[in-house]
C-alpha cells in the first residue's frame, strides 16, 4: 500500500455508511446497511473484555473510505484468543496493498492480544481471495454455503401439515409473538431451548451459549427479529423446538431463515420439518419473494430438510483458521 496516496485510521461511527457501501460492493447479493453493522458491535460491546476492533483506509486525495478491516470475537463459539478477521477493499481500489496492510496490521493487533489462531472466510469462487487467504497462512477447515428458495415457485406437496399428529402426542405448535415476546418467563423458556439445541450445531471453535443479554438482542428485539415468525413447539409450559424467520434488511423481498434447533429428547419426530413448513408458508405469504437461509458443510440433518424444501446451494464460503503462536490454552 502507498502510504502517500493512503492512510490508516481507526474506525468511527460515521465510517458504518461507508462500511456498508464497500461490503454491498464486494456481495451484491447480500446487502449490507448500516444497522447491520451496528447492531452486531451493539451486541459483542454488551460483554466486557470482548473486542471488535475495526481499521479504516482513507483515500488521502478524497478523504474517501475505499477499505476497512475487523478483528472481533464472536458470539456463539467465543474464546478470549481466537478472532474472525475480516478485510473488505472497494472493488475500484484493489490489487494495491490495501488488503495487505489490513491483515498485517490486525494480526499484530491478534498477536499482542494473545490470540492461539484467528477464522476467516472467503467465497470460493473467487480466486484472488482464495490466494490471499493462503498467503496468509490460513488453511480451510469446512464449508459453508447461502442456499436460496423461490418462493414464487413453491411446492410444499412433500411436506403435508403435521400439527394434528404432533398434537396428538402432546405437542402445541405456536408463536413467539402469541406466547407474548416481551415477557421475561417467554424469553427465559426459549434462552434455555436455545442454549441446549445449539450444543451439535457444527460450527469453528468450540460452542459457548450467548449470553441472556446477547440472545435478546439478536434472536427477540433485534433489528432482524420476527417474533410473529418465530414458531414454536410446546409440550405443556416447556419450549422443545423452534425454527425463526429474520428479516433482510438490505433487501425487503427476501426472507431469511434464523435457526432451527430441537431438543434432543424430541428429535426425529417431524417437528423441525412441520415449524419449517410454517415458517416457509408464512413467507410466502407475506409477499416475500425469495428465502435464504446458511447451511455448514457438517449439518447434513437440517440441509437434508431444506433441499426438501426446495433450497439450492447459491455462494460457498470456504472457513479458515491460521494458528497462531502463543502461550494461551
Amino acid at each position: 500500500m502507498d502510504p502517500g496516496s493512503y492512510a490508516v485510521r481507526p474506525c468511527v461511527e460515521a465510517d458504518y455508511e461507508s462500511m456498508a457501501r464497500i461490503s454491498t460492493a464486494i456481495e451484491p447479493t447480500l446487502p449490507q446497511t448500516v444497522a447491520d453493522l451496528r447492531h452486531w458491535d451493539n451486541v459483542l460491546a454488551q460483554e466486557p473484555g470482548r473486542i471488535s476492533l475495526k481499521l479504516a483506509v482513507e483515500e488521502r486525495r478524497s478523504g474517501t473510505l475505499v477499505g476497512y478491516g475487523g478483528l472481533s470475537h464472536t458470539v456463539f463459539n467465543y474464546h478470549p484468543h481466537k478472532y474472525w478477521v475480516r478485510v473488505a477493499v472497494d472493488p475500484v481500489h484493489q490489487n494495491r496493498g490495501i488488503g495487505q496492510e489490513l491483515y498485517t496490521l490486525l494480526e499484530r493487533a491478534a498477536v499482542d492480544r494473545d490470540a492461539v489462531c484467528l477464522w476467516g472466510s472467503v467465497r470460493d469462487d473467487v480466486p484472488r481471495d482464495v490466494r490471499f487467504l493462503e498467503r496468509q497462512g490460513f488453511v480451510t477447515l469446512r464449508k459453508t454455503w447461502l442456499s436460496r428458495l423461490d418462493l414464487t415457485k413453491l411446492d410444499l406437496s412433500g411436506f403435508p401439515d403435521r400439527s394434528k399428529a404432533l398434537s396428538d402426542q402432546g405437542i402445541r405448535i405456536t408463536t413467539l409473538a402469541a406466547e407474548g415476546s416481551d415477557r421475561p418467563e417467554v424469553r427465559r423458556r426459549l434462552y434455555q431451548l436455545s442454549r441446549i439445541s445449539s450444543k451439535d450445531t457444527p460450527r469453528m471453535g468450540e460452542y459457548t451459549p450467548a449470553t441472556f443479554e446477547e440472545f435478546v438482542s439478536i434472536d427477540v428485539a433485534g433489528p432482524q427479529a420476527m417474533p410473529d415468525a418465530t414458531f414454536l413447539a410446546c409440550v405443556g409450559e416447556e419450549y422443545v423446538a423452534w425454527s425463526s424467520l429474520e428479516r433482510e434488511l438490505g433487501t425487503p423481498e427476501t426472507i431469511g431463515i434464523g435457526f432451527t434447533g430441537t431438543l434432543p429428547d424430541y428429535r426425529n419426530r417431524g417437528i423441525a420439518s412441520e415449524l419449517k413448513r410454517r415458517a416457509v408458508e408464512y413467507a410466502r405469504a407475506h409477499g416475500y419473494r425469495s428465502l435464504i437461509t446458511g447451511n455448514d458443510s457438517l449439518n447434513t440433518r437440517i440441509w437434508a430438510i431444506n433441499e426438501k424444501l426446495g433450497f439450492r446451494p447459491e455462494i460457498t464460503w470456504l472457513q479458515a483458521e491460521k494458528p497462531l503462536p502463543s502461550t494461551k490454552p
